[in-house]
């Protein structure tokens, strides 16, 4: 397995570090792959994000290492309570499935993805172009032309 030097980071770049092992993962680089944007995604499956890496990222997010484990998927007969960092990085390391949510990097803007579509917030995709008007304007409610009637 690859490690992964240190996260360098771009406004003009967006990182996307995600497990191919994960439904959440899989779908949410689907939504990315089609973009023209400048990518790098970085899948925890086949390249190894270094302890330090890991600790950078959980204090971005306000979190700590063992927030982004979802801890339903490790064996439920091992005792965690007394797991230090250290112990959360190496279970991380080696069960690259237990990553709670993809993790969106792009210059300081940091985010875990819960739900893929919420990638696009990257890209500052409005609405698919459409105008917003916000109930702005009061509907209309007679008739435009002659052969309408609203009887």
């Amino acid at each position: 397995m690859e490690d992964m030097a240190v996260i360098a980071r771009d406004k003009n770049e967006l990182i996307l570090i995600y497990s191919s092992n994960t439904r959440v993962g899989k779908h949410t680089l689907g939504y990315i792959q089609g973009s023209n944007d400048k990518i790098n995604t970085i899948d925890i499956a086949k390249v190894k994000v270094t302890g330090t890496q890991w600790v950078e990222i959980a204090d971005d997010l306000g979190k700590k290492v063992e927030d982004l484990i979802d801890k339903r998927v490790l064996d439920e007969e091992t005792d965690r309570s007394n797991f230090s960092t250290d112990d959360w990085i190496k279970v991380l390391q080696n069960n690259n499935e237990v990553l709670t949510q993809p993790i969106a990097i792009q210059g300081e803007r940091i985010k875990q993805i819960e739900n893929p579509p919420n990638i696009m917030d990257f890209f500052n995709v409005d609405s698919a172009g459409l105008k917003k008007t916000m109930h702005t304007e009061d509907p209309t409610i007679k008739p435009t032309t002659d052969d309408e009637d609203y009887k």
